[in-house]
């Protein structure tokens, strides 16, 4: 193959193998590809539906314009992304969510008030919006979309009377986790309360603090920033892939009986030596520090290596502190990050059991209770410390994961069914009194 015209006549048809040749000859021939890429996609606009099944030159010219980083296909980009959710996967199908957004942002030719106004149209594909606020994400975190124009944009959308769709108000929450805008959290919380969440799409309100201060994984919109390759379709299922060793029932019965092992495997128990560093963090050697210490009533909840498991997602402290990232500790005091700790210890979703071996409820209504008791207890020592008066006070002021209400309702509840009845009439009679305190 040794002319452009016989590469582009190979893509113009779907294949059973990947076109590597004639996607290398278009590349050796760019400038002169490129308007026959835009005329297919030009096409692909115009017939829209009654586009023949097996025509893909419009498809792979997707690609090879987000290859080449063609800012003039752009316009013709977006118009195509915009077109209804089922028009729009019959032209293109997994490439809405295989690659549109990457596309995009390396076409992207500064016309943001496009990528703006595709945000808003309830007409277009879900995931092809999310891919719109994929690309207006990166371009704040390159700096070259200002913060409040950037916040002022989600506010407009979270705030608004009309009604944009729960998985755009998902991703929009998503978004202002990935930018790390924590001082957007509230509007995360407002969303919830409006119940415009999609829990099943990215978590509760906890997950998402969570995810505000991750720096320890590549975010889902993290685009490709360097020119992206047209070569990651040749993994694509449509295209005839190397033969793989197909596993047999019972191969999968081994795998299910090791990863049920696995995860009731009880954690190892490491021998500290009595010059370690203290396992507490405190930077002391161990027999400086917690070696004859009499076990914390959180000792007597769970081990401190269980607390270390569970408390993995939870936002890593400030002890090695990096310039440019978050901590909780530049917002809240010691004090309020324990509570919290304890709190999500008790609340937060604990994953890791096998669904066929779920941990009793009984067990967990347990530890949540003696968790929850335990938080209340410096609660109020900190209320009364500090002098706040509401529930709401604290909350502005202290709360991270979890509101008071929220945690507060589960302990009272909790004490009562375990018979606890002084604890739950105190639970009660503190949520009543700090709320009436706000009435006044």
């Amino acid at each position: 193959m040794n002319t452009l015209q016989e590469a582009l006549e190979t893509i113009t048809w779907l294949t059973n193998a990947y076109p590597k040749e004639a996607m290398d000859v278009i590349r050796a021939n760019k400038d002169a590809a490129i308007p026959y890429l835009r005329a297919a996609l030009q096409k692909a606009l115009c017939e829209q539906d009654d586009l023949a099944d097996a025509y893909e030159l419009h498809f792979y010219a997707l690609f090879l314009l987000g290859e080449f980083q063609d800012r003039g296909s752009f316009p013709l980009i977006m118009q195509l992304a915009v077109l209804p959710e089922e028009t729009l996967d019959q032209l293109i199908g997994g490439a809405i969510t295989e690659g549109l957004n990457n596309i995009l942002y390396n076409t992207y030719d500064g016309n943001l008030q496009l990528l703006e106004q595709a945000v808003w149209n309830t007409e277009a594909d879900d995931f092809a919006r999310a891919a719109f606020l994929s690309v207006m994400g990166q371009l704040y975190l390159d700096g070259s979309l200002p913060k409040e124009d950037w916040q002022n944009f989600l506010r407009q959308i979270i705030y608004s009377e009309e009604e944009i769709g729960d998985y755009i108000y998902s991703e929009i929450a998503l978004e202002i986790c990935d930018c790390h805008m924590l001082d957007m959290l509230p509007d995360i919380r407002q969303l919830f309360k409006d119940n415009r969440i999609d829990v099943t799409v990215h978590g509760e309100y906890c997950d998402h603090v969570d995810a505000m201060f991750d720096y320890n994984k590549p975010y889902r919109q993290k685009l490709c920033t360097s020119p992206m390759s047209a070569d990651t379709l040749k993994n694509w299922a449509m295209y005839e892939q190397p033969p793989r060793e197909r596993k047999t029932d019972q191969d999968w019965e081994k795998l299910l009986e090791k990863a049920a092992r696995n995860l009731s495997k009880p954690e190892p128990k490491v021998k500290i030596g009595r010059n370690d560093p203290c396992p507490c963090g405190s930077g002391k050697k161990y027999k400086f520090c917690c070696l004859n210490k009499a076990p914390s009533g959180l000792d007597l909840i769970e081990s401190a290596s269980d607390r270390k498991k569970w408390l993995k997602e939870y936002p890593e402290t400030d002890k090695n502190r990096q310039e440019g990232r978050l901590y909780l500790a530049d917002y809240y005091d010691s004090e309020a990050i324990e509570i919290d700790q304890i709190v999500y210890l008790a609340l937060h979703h604990r994953s890791g059991r096998p669904i066929w071996d779920p941990e009793p409820k009984f067990t967990q209504n347990k530890r949540t209770l003696l968790y929850l008791n335990t938080a209340f207890e410096k609660f109020l020592e900190k209320v009364e410390k500090e002098g706040i008066q509401t529930l709401q006070e604290y909350d502005k002021r202290h709360s991270i994961h979890f509101t008071c209400a929220e945690w507060l309702d589960v302990l009272r509840n909790l004490s009562e069914e375990s018979g606890d009845q002084e604890l739950s009439r105190q639970v009660k009679h503190t949520m009543e009194t700090m709320n009436a305190a706000l009435s006044h």
